[in-house]
């Protein structure tokens, strides 16, 4: 997508808001306004417009018999996941397993589950490609193993994990409950969404709006409210709903949905043409990034990752270094590192991320900008 001569391609940090779903969210904000909890008829429309948004993203994701929870984005669905699990059936077990390559909101609550509630945590390592091994989740797996979370879609390089085999897995594990941060492959790539216990997603990947987002979870999974109040949203997090962010939510998954073959498609072509450039490039470029051409990362051999992002960026063509959840903080790509690569490449990181609102012309002018930057930096 170019506006006023801006090449932007950070689609993973966050997408550009579709004017339809932006259309829907200020309808649905100034003709259902009522609080949907109020017993009066604005408040009962307003619900019933809330119900309708919640089974049609349940019906798109062929989960007609789960539960929708609405919250504010992918950060604090992982959290209620994650700890509302684990804090309501600690007496089942203490053991958890995530990957060393999960978003900072699956990182941190293992984190917190471990240093501050005493929980055991497995972080499981990933092969060079950047997926869990299924063997190695195999070996990890114990009688007090209550939780395993492992990413459908790494944030940095893209890398995608075979959710089905994990899921055929933990079959023989019935007190094992899976759950899936499925932020960045959701209404990319088709992922088995009835295969997964609880999934977790965010509106502004997907050309919604910031601060949507939604925790699928089976009707039998009980979590500890991490909100207390009303009751809202199955008694599980209360506060009073946003319609209108609700309704957006369950337009945006639809529009990407529809087009999922087709804009796979698109993207693809984007990614081989700045691919084929990088491969001609060896000695400038180190790719870290396989077969999701969604995002493409690649590390810098002789030049500062940090540097190039800024010139690129006073250029008029958007990237990044690192997660946007830790691009300010954390100098290193801990996920390029977790590949088994130096600390120089994973200082090094350069991710593009692709939408189908791009243009080929985008890509040309970022390797045309690139070529020319990556010459002239010291």
């Amino acid at each position: 997508m170019s506006q006023n001569n801006i090449i932007y391609l950070d689609n993973a940090a966050t997408t550009v808001v579709n004017s339809e779903v932006l259309e829907a969210y200020n309808k649905a904000k100034k003709l259902y306004f009522a609080n949907p909890s109020s017993i009066h008829i604005p408040g009962q429309e307003a619900n019933r417009l809330l119900e309708k948004a919640r089974a049609q993203i349940l019906s798109l994701l062929g989960v007609n018999d789960y539960d929708c929870i609405f919250t504010s984005g992918a950060t604090e669905a992982n959290n209620l996941a994650i700890k509302g699990y684990c804090l309501k059936h600690s007496n089942r077990g203490k053991h958890i397993i995530t990957t060393n390559i999960e978003h900072p909101s699956v990182l941190e609550a293992f984190k917190q589950l471990e240093e501050t509630f005493g929980f055991e945590v497995t972080y499981l390592p990933v092969n060079k490609n950047g997926v869990v091994e299924i063997d190695s989740l195999k070996s990890c797996l114990r009688k007090d193993t209550i939780l395993v979370s492992v990413m459908a879609v790494n944030n940095e390089i893209g890398s995608i994990n075979n959710i089905h085999e994990i899921s055929l897995l933990l079959k023989n594990y019935p007190t094992t409950v899976f759950h899936v941060d499925v932020t960045q492959g959701i209404g990319k790539i088709k992922l088995p969404y009835s295969d997964i216990d609880m999934f977790s997603f965010s509106g502004h990947k997907i050309h919604g709006l910031n601060s949507s987002g939604a925790l699928i979870k089976k009707h039998k999974i009980e979590l500890l409210p991490l909100l207390s109040g009303g009751g809202q949203e199955y008694g599980i997090r209360s506060g009073t709903n946003d319609v209108a962010l609700a309704v957006s939510l369950a337009k945006a998954l639809r529009l990407e949905i529809e087009k999922i073959d087709e804009n796979y498609a698109k993207v693809k072509v984007f990614a081989e043409f700045l691919l084929k450039y990088l491969s001609e490039n060896k000695d400038l470029y180190e790719v870290n990034s396989g077969e999701n051409p969604y995002i493409v990362n690649f590390s810098l051999l002789n030049k500062k990752a940090s540097v190039l992002v800024e010139a690129l960026s006073s250029n008029g063509v958007m990237v990044s270094s690192t997660s946007a959840c830790h691009a300010k903080e954390e100098p290193i790509s801990y996920v390029v590192k977790a590949l088994g690569k130096s600390d120089q490449l994973a200082h090094n990181t350069v991710r593009v991320s692709f939408s189908h609102t791009n243009t080929l012309d985008d890509v040309k002018g970022l390797v045309t900008t690139l070529d020319r930057l990556i010459k002239e930096l010291k």
